[in-house]
């Protein structure tokens, strides 16, 4: 049963490390900016005097927030993006094929998966929250596709007739050769 799954992706074995990688950058990439927004402005709210506090304490109390929070953040998208690619290769070995269904069903159980120690409802309720986002994202990616292609196609056919008219007019000047050019204007 070892056909061959046309991938719209990279392989299989390596999408599980390149999601894991791509989730840990995003998630500290993003949790780099919030934590140092998050430390700036509760400093300024905690502290009666902190409004009037001298810019690098303000500067620095962002930064140890950074350090402090941003790789956790990054640990929690890089294990979402981890458990999300191998079920996801789980399921395009065992369906081989490579759809969108596989997307959904891999972002339900992860969403349970991640939830499972909180309890049966509880991981219920967050497999439906993942496998309803992967429903919307994956929707909006194949309009946007074929949006894109009904543009690409209009393109394509409006370059064909431009083409055309080119040949003719070039024909109709004489030879039968539409590429052959006679720079001496008649």
């Amino acid at each position: 049963m070892s056909r061959g799954v046309q991938y719209n992706r990279t392989p299989c074995p390596g999408r599980v490390f390149e999601d894991l990688g791509n989730g840990f950058a995003m998630g500290c990439f993003g949790g780099s900016l919030l934590y140092f927004a998050k430390g700036n402005y509760f400093l300024c709210l905690t502290n009666l005097g902190a409004w009037n506090a001298p810019r690098r304490q303000r500067i620095f109390s962002g930064l140890c927030h950074v350090r402090n929070r941003a790789p956790f953040l990054g640990g929690n998208f890089g294990l979402w993006g981890g458990i999300f690619s191998s079920v996801d290769c789980l399921l395009i070995y065992y369906r081989q094929k490579d759809d969108p269904y596989n997307a959904i069903a891999a972002g339900f159980i992860t969403g349970g998966v991640l939830a499972i120690r909180g309890g049966i409802s509880v991981a219920f309720r967050q497999a439906m929250i993942g496998g309803v986002i992967l429903m919307v994202i994956e929707t909006v990616g194949t309009l946007m596709q074929a949006i894109m292609m009904k543009k690409q196609l209009e393109f394509q056919a409006e370059m064909q007739r431009q083409e055309i008219a080119r040949m003719r007019g070039m024909m109709a000047r004489g030879g039968d050769n539409p590429y052959a050019v006679s720079y001496n204007e008649e």
